[in-house]
């Protein structure tokens, strides 16, 4: 029953890794990871001894733990802008925690069926993670390298993206019981001061250089809220608020506006966006926006989440990750009238088609994200092979004043890293920034201002080894460390 609880409360620490919570605490931001670290080693420790059944008992409460305090602020889109009464919302959130827990307790539980030994619990941990990344459409939040971001073990990334930078956290959270059991532990500790110096001696300037000079961007957030943004009686004055923004922004810019900036269909709004490509074109200026598309077919029509180039060539990327409940209804026959949430407006968008190409927009060429998109690893690495800068752009108003948009913003910044590529993020309300190769912010604005961030960025060129090989290598190397982790362990039960 002790380790019941411990495995719960270990669970509860792991969010206070991630961005908002070190920063909430007065530790400053991106100093939370030892927390992080900390809940690993916990959650390790519950599983010392542990038969199957245990073990799969205490994974399940981590998870628990993990889940609940993780993603709580799935709550606020739900209830507040889902308008589902507060106790069903309550209800769906810890339903939800309690699938994605599912997912811990397979990882306590193979561990034990393996025989425990530390290398399984960190290979069989990328694994699950990878899992939780893909099945049903993926879950890709929150995964432990992302906690790292601001250490010298990020650097790491270069070479094996968010797997290779999770396996080597787990690996540094759990060699310090090699103080105890030092030939156990061994293999850990020598992976966790290999990746430590790997990611000190790590520099994007070794794979990807510059292209062309530095070039000037100006991302706008027009702040309108959540609750009225989507109402046909908005429509004019969200056109107001742009139209405003976009006359500050300065000349020669590739200017951003966010995810359904524009709450109108393309093909509605084209004589007003023409007008704005007219006037933008005449001071050298291109406009990039996300906006609802739809394409006519021979029996009604199809609806696309996507990203315009509203310069006359007719650039476009429609979203090929879609958000279940948000993008699109799963069983949509049997649950479109139940709920409130279940009728969200803009649900009924299908997703695009995994080969278009990048866009190019003011000379240079994007990769394009949507919102939670930018976090599945493999995606970005693919897309991001023939790019010059990667363009994300999200609407975070869905989660309001909680950690899951600093959460997201946390995770987005390590696609910079893996692919040595310089990020513009564009948000509705924040965090709109810009993100150098390194992974660090260069320049950001404030959550919930409507303004316009003037910064420049540098172009770059090449290939990172994360961009050339992605996940199979790295998924590959966990599966050999759990393997070898699993004969070690009956090597010494046969001894």
């Amino acid at each position: 029953m002790q380790k019941l609880l411990i495995a719960f409360i270990a669970g509860l620490i792991y969010p206070l890794g991630f961005s908002p919570w070190s920063q909430w605490l007065g530790l400053g931001d991106g100093t939370g990871w030892p927390l992080m670290m900390a809940s690993i080693a916990l959650g390790w420790w519950t599983l010392d001894g542990a038969n199957r059944r245990q073990a799969l008992a205490r994974g399940y409460l981590f998870g628990l733990g993990q889940f609940l305090f993780g993603v709580y602020w799935l709550y606020v889109s739900i209830h507040v802008y889902g308008f589902t009464p507060l106790p069903l919302a309550v209800i769906m959130t810890g339903l939800f925690a309690a699938a994605m827990a599912l997912y811990p307790a397979l990882l306590f539980w193979l561990v034990a069926r393996l025989g425990g030994h530390p290398l399984v619990f960190a290979g069989g941990w990328v694994l699950v993670d990878a899992l939780r990344g893909w099945l049903l459409t993926g879950f890709p939040w929150l995964y432990p390298g992302y906690a790292m971001i601001d250490t010298p073990l990020a650097g790491t990334a270069l070479y094996g993206g968010i797997w290779l930078l999770t396996l080597l956290s787990l690996a540094s959270a759990v060699s310090p019981w090699a103080v105890h059991a030092p030939r156990r532990y061994l293999p850990l500790a020598v992976l966790a001061l290999a990746g430590w110096l790997l990611g000190l001696a790590s520099d994007a300037d070794q794979w990807t250089s510059p292209a062309g000079d530095m070039r000037p961007v100006a991302l706008v957030q027009g702040d309108i809220p959540q609750d009225i943004k989507w109402a046909t009686t908005q429509q004019s004055e969200t056109r107001q608020i742009y139209d405003q923004l976009t006359a500050k922004t300065d000349d020669n810019s590739l200017v951003i506006w966010p995810e359904s900036a524009v709450t109108e269909f393309y093909q509605d709004a084209l004589p007003w966006l023409n007008r704005q490509r007219d006037q933008l074109q005449a001071r050298g200026s291109t406009l990039v926006t996300g906006i609802p598309w739809r394409t006519h077919l021979q029996h009604g029509y199809s609806y696309h989440n996507s990203i315009a180039v509203v310069d006359g060539q007719g650039g476009v990327y429609h979203k090929q990750k879609l958000v279940p409940f948000g993008e699109y209804v799963p069983l949509q026959d049997f649950l479109r009238g139940m709920l409130p949430f279940f009728d969200l407006p803009m649900s009924s968008f299908r997703k695009g088609d995994p080969d278009q190409p990048n866009l190019e927009a003011a000379g240079v060429v994007l990769a394009p994200f949507i919102c939670y998109e930018v976090l599945y690893p493999q995606l970005v690495a693919e897309r991001s092979r023939n790019s010059d800068v990667l363009l994300t752009i999200s609407n975070d108003a869905w989660f309001g004043h909680s950690a899951g948009p600093l959460q997201h913003f946390q995770m987005t910044r390590l696609r910079a890293i893996e692919t040595g590529r310089w990020l513009l993020r564009g948000t509705n309300n924040g965090v709109t920034a810009v993100i150098d190769a390194d992974g660090q912010v260069v320049a950001r604005l404030p959550q919930f201002t409507r303004d316009v961030l003037e910064s420049r960025f540098q172009p770059r060129q090449g290939t990172t080894p994360w961009q050339a090989l992605g996940s199979v290598p790295w998924l590959l190397l966990a599966v050999l460390l759990a393997g070898a982790g699993y004969l070690l362990e009956r090597r010494r039960d046969q001894s």
